[in-house]
């Protein structure tokens, strides 16, 4: 289908930092933009950062920055078991 050709098209990109789908049909737009390989991916709007996570797929970065994906970046988490 044509909706099944711009979602390889989209996808067919080294790059994947953010991507917008344009449709009357909401229904349709969110069913595509959960198939784009992209970070970001906005219906019906371009660039609205909203203070969710942000970043990228593929080689458009590793990582989010903004909430809890941002620490998780920054933490390791380690095991302490301690003899009774």
């Amino acid at each position: 289908s044509d909706d099944e050709e711009a979602i390889e098209r989209a996808n067919n990109t080294e790059y994947g930092l953010g991507a917008s789908v344009w449709s009357s049909d909401t229904t349709t737009a969110s069913r595509i933009a959960s198939k784009l390989l992209s970070g970001t991916v906005w219906v019906n709007q371009h660039t609205d950062l909203t203070g969710a996570p942000f970043g990228g797929f593929k080689q458009s970065g590793i990582g989010r920055e903004l909430g809890k994906a941002d620490i998780d970046a920054f933490t390791e988490i380690q095991t302490l078991s301690l003899a009774k």
